[in-house]
């Protein structure tokens, strides 16, 4: 087994969000949300663990964490409980609840730990190296909170089911090796620009249905669907041309939602290989030594330029809702047209911040209203946001539009500078003055979600 033994600081460690214990809502939470999860379950015993890591701190470690490096992250696969148990200690703010802090801070007291503190690790690059670890720990009963059924079958579900999407997405690469097109173009798709989006539509369920794949013992993909090389070969021409057939658009922002890969999936026809093959063909030239060349979409395109905290708005000039409310019309045209916050005698940031957050409340007001949702006259606007989120993932758009928005909700302000609290302090706080770059930069990360709101908001209306 390829482990490598270090020593590793709990604050470089991060909890495993598919742990077998956590359900599935779970999945891409923060590690906040995952350590309460912990707390809320008496069976995991968080508190009593603690103690007992107090009381025999002055030992050495019997067992050792089991990570996983991504290249990016050192994962926790094992051991979550007590990498739970070490950051409670450490940082008793990852609770809200005061009872508890209090006993954080009694047992923090009796030893010398911080955030530098570190654990030792078996760290490997192989994740699948991991699992054996975890398979051989979990068949025994070795001092462990024992999985239940349910968390043993979400973890072999769990392990199946990333096997099999990779295996997936290797055997469809296979076939598009074989396919009649350029190398130039298969080599495209599965490169860095076009992979996401071509993934995002072949591994849908969509297209699991349409064309009936099916993973054989031997880790080989089995199409059932006979016409599947022929339409894979205009589903990566349309997603190298982004755009389909109808000269609809072919990209991730425009299959951000189940239905649309659903329409394009349904619209992929076979009969369309031959216009792909003439597309090529009139793209086919012949240089001065006689052989073909292909004209194939270029990757070098100019890098877009980053939005430029020199704008002299809020809200960028390319920036278009359509908003039949007048009142709210009239606030966003006020801050994209009007109030300025550049480096000018004339810029008014208090005044553009203020506004800022009365657009958000009442962007989150009218969007519930249209829905039929009637907030209460307490309900805040922490309250309000996750409700707007949650009926927008519902219908279909992809959940990481909202991780900004979400972050505006639950963050706390020294956390994040998104956090509603900052919004707050620019009404109520007598010293608190945003400055003008914050403003742009805050509306920068929450722009994809107000366009997203809209969207839905001009369907209904």
């Amino acid at each position: 087994m390829d482990f490598i033994n270090r020593k590793m600081k709990i604050s470089d460690l991060i909890l495993w969000d598919e742990n077998a214990r956590f359900p599935d809502k779970y999945f891409n939470s923060n590690e906040k949300e995952l350590i309460n999860y912990f707390l809320s379950k008496p069976d995991f015993k968080i508190k009593q663990l603690i103690e007992a890591i107090v009381k025999d701190f002055q030992y050495p470690q019997i067992e050792k964490l089991v990570v996983w490096n991504d290249d990016e992250n050192y994962v926790v696969l094992e051991g979550n409980r007590r990498l739970t148990a070490y950051k409670l200690l450490i940082d008793k703010d990852l609770t809200d609840d005061s009872e508890l802090k209090r006993f954080l801070i009694a047992q923090n007291s009796k030893i010398s730990i911080d955030e530098n503190f570190e654990l030792e690790c078996l760290i490997t690059k192989d994740r699948n190296e991991g699992f054996v670890y975890i398979d051989r720990k979990h068949a025994n009963n070795n001092n462990e909170v024992n999985w239940q059924d349910v968390e043993r079958a979400n973890y072999n579900v769990r392990r199946g089911s990333s096997n099999q999407i990779e295996l997936l997405k290797i055997g469809i690469s296979k076939i598009v090796s074989n396919l009649d097109l350029p190398d130039g173009m298969k080599e495209q798709v599965l490169g860095k620009n076009y992979v996401t989006t071509f993934f995002r539509i072949v591994t849908s369920t969509s297209a699991k249905r349409k064309y009936g794949y099916e993973i054989l013992e031997d880790g080989q993909l089995k199409v059932k669907n006979e016409k599947f090389p022929e339409e894979l070969k205009v589903i990566v021409h349309q997603v190298l041309m982004k755009q389909d057939s109808e000269g609809n658009k072919v990209d991730s922002r425009s299959l951000n939602k189940k239905e649309k890969i659903e329409e394009f999936i349904q619209s992929v026809d076979s009969k369309d290989a031959v216009n792909v093959d003439k597309e090529i063909e009139k793209n086919t030239t012949v240089n001065i030594f006689g052989d073909e060349v292909i004209k194939v979409p270029s990757t070098n395109r100019p890098k877009v330029i980053p939005k430029s905290s020199t704008r002299k708005y809020l809200i960028p000039s390319n920036c278009y809702f359509r908003i039949a409310e007048t009142k709210i019309n009239n606030i966003y045209r006020e801050l994209r047209d009007d109030l300025l916050i550049d480096d000018t005698s004339k810029s008014v940031p208090n005044a553009v911040g203020v506004l800022f957050r009365v657009f958000l409340e009442v962007c989150l007001d009218y969007y519930a209203k249209k829905n039929q949702k009637n907030f209460k006259n307490n309900d805040t606007i922490s309250q309000k946001i996750p409700w707007v989120v949650n009926s927008l993932i519902q219908k279909g758009y992809d959940e990481k539009i909202f991780n900004n928005i979400n972050k505006v909700g639950s963050a706390k302000k020294d956390n994040t500078y998104l956090s509603i609290e900052n919004f707050h302090e620019y009404v109520h706080s007598s010293t608190t003055q945003p400055s003008s770059n914050e403003l742009k930069l805050k509306w920068d990360n929450l722009q994809c979600f107000f366009e997203t709101l809209w969207e839905d908001l001009n369907k209904i209306n």
